[in-house]
C-alpha cells in the first residue's frame, strides 16, 4: 500500500487550528496538543454517496483478490461514514492475516473514526489507544515508510503517549528528511514530554525546510513565551502572523505575548478586530475574556465566556462561566450557570 497517497498531505492549517484551540491558563502556557481531530482529518478522509459493502464476505487471506476486495470495503465504509461497519471488516481483516501490515493500518485508521463517532468519553479514549497500537503494529510489519510512521506518530499522540509519538516522527524524518513536516510534528510531541530544548532544535530545523510557514515559527514562538522571553515571543508571533496573515488562529500567539507583557488593551484591539463568529473559539474567547478582567473589566468577561460556553456545550466551560460571574458580581447569572455546568455533568462546587 502507497501510505503517502492513503494518508494524504498533512494539513499545517489543521495543526495549528488543533494547537490554538486549547485554554491557555496563566500556569500553562503551553497547552498540551490534541491531535485527534486532525488525526482524524488526515487519516480517514470522510466523504459521501459511496456504495454498501458486504461485511460478512468472508475473507480468503490466500486469496489476494479476496483480501483486496475487504480491505477497498474498509476504505469504502470509511468515506462514506459507515465506521463501526469499517471498524468490523477490519478487524476481521487482522484476524485473518495477522502478519499483514496494511490490514492493521486501516484497522487503526477505524478505530480513529470510530473513536471520533463514539460519544461515550471512555469509548472515545479507548478507541484511540486501540488505534495507536494497530498503527504501530502496522509499523512492524510494513516496509519501511515515513508516511506510514508519521500516521503511527499522530495516533500515539492522541492516545496520549507523546514520547512514542516522538520516535515515530524522528523515524519518518530520518527516511525523509527534506519534509518540514515531520520535524514539526516532532517537535510539537517533545514540548509534551518537557524537553523544551530538544523540541527547540527540532522545531527550528522545520523552519529551515520551509521557511514560508508560519506554523514552526508559531511554535517556536510558544517555547519562548514559556522560557519567560515575552518580547522575543512577541516578535516571532508576529512573524508568523506575517507568513500568513488570513489565518486567524495566528493571533493567539501574538495575544498571549502581549498579555504576558501586560499590554491588555493592545490584545483586545488586536482580537476584536475579527468578525463575531471568527472569535468563537476556545483559545481566542479565552485571551478576549482575561484582557478584560486584567483592565477591570470582570462583567465583560463574563459575558465574552458565556457566549463561549454556550456554543461550547462543556461542563467545564459552563463551569468557568460560573467563576467569571460570581467574580463579576452577578449572583443570578453565576447560579444559572451553576444549574447549565451539574446539567452538563459537572461535579464542583
Amino acid at each position: 500500500m502507497d501510505f503517502s497517497c492513503s494518508i494524504g498531505e498533512y494539513d499545517f492549517a489543521s495543526v495549528i487550528s488543533v494547537i490554538s484551540n486549547q485554554v491557555y491558563r496563566s500556569t500553562r502556557e503551553w497547552a498540551a496538543i490534541d491531535v485527534y481531530a486532525l488525526a482524524m482529518a488526515m487519516l480517514v478522509g470522510m466523504c459521501s454517496g459511496c456504495g454498501h459493502s458486504n461485511s460478512a464476505a468472508p475473507i480468503d487471506p490466500n486469496d489476494s483478490a479476496a483480501m483486496r476486495t475487504a480491505m477497498d470495503a474498509v476504505e469504502t465504509s470509511l468515506r462514506s461514514a459507515r465506521f463501526d461497519e469499517a471498524l468490523r471488516i477490519a478487524v476481521r481483516l487482522t484476524e485473518v492475516a495477522p502478519k499483514n501490515g496494511d490490514a492493521f493500518e486501516l484497522l487503526g485508521r477505524a478505530e480513529i473514526a470510530a473513536g471520533l463517532a463514539a460519544t461515550n468519553p471512555a469509548r472515545q479514549k479507548a478507541m484511540r489507544v486501540a488505534a495507536a497500537a494497530a498503527y504501530s503494529r502496522a509499523v512492524e510489519l510494513s516496509p519501511p515508510s515515513a508516511g506510514l510512521l508519521n500516521a503511527a506518530g499522530v495516533a500515539a499522540q492522541s492516545s496520549g503517549d507523546p514520547a512514542a509519538a516522538v520516535g515515530f516522527f524522528a523515524r519518518a524524518a530520518k527516511l525523509d528528511p527534506s519534509n518540514p513536516q515531520h520535524p514539526l510534528f516532532a517537535g510539537l510531541a517533545m514540548l509534551q514530554t518537557g524537553h523544551i530544548e530538544e523540541a527547540r532544535i527540532s522545531l527550528e530545523i522545520a523552519r529551515t525546510l520551509d521557511p514560508k510557514s508560519p506554523w514552526p515559527v508559531s511554535a517556536l514562538s510558544g517555547i519562548a513565551l514559556t522560557s519567560g522571553d515575552a518580547q522575543t515571543a512577541l516578535a516571532l508571533a508576529r512573524e508568523a502572523r506575517m507568513l500568513d496573515p488570513r489565518n486567524d488562529e495566528l493571533r493567539v500567539p501574538e495575544a498571549k505575548a502581549l498579555r504576558k507583557l501586560g499590554r491588555h488593551q493592545e490584545v483586545l484591539t488586536l482580537l476584536l478586530a475579527l468578525p463575531q463568529q471568527a472569535r468563537m473559539t476556545e483559545a481566542i474567547t479565552w485571551e478576549i475574556s482575561s484582557a478584560h478582567e486584567s483592565l477591570g473589566d470582570r462583567p465583560a468577561a463574563a459575558q465574552v465566556w458565556a457566549k463561549w460556553a454556550e456554543i461550547s456545550g462543556t461542563p467545564e466551560a459552563a463551569a468557568d462561566a460560573v467563576r467569571r460571574w460570581t467574580e463579576a458580581g452577578d449572583p443570578i447569572q453565576a447560579a444559572t450557570w451553576r444549574q447549565v455546568a451539574r446539567q452538563r455533568g459537572w461535579r464542583g462546587d
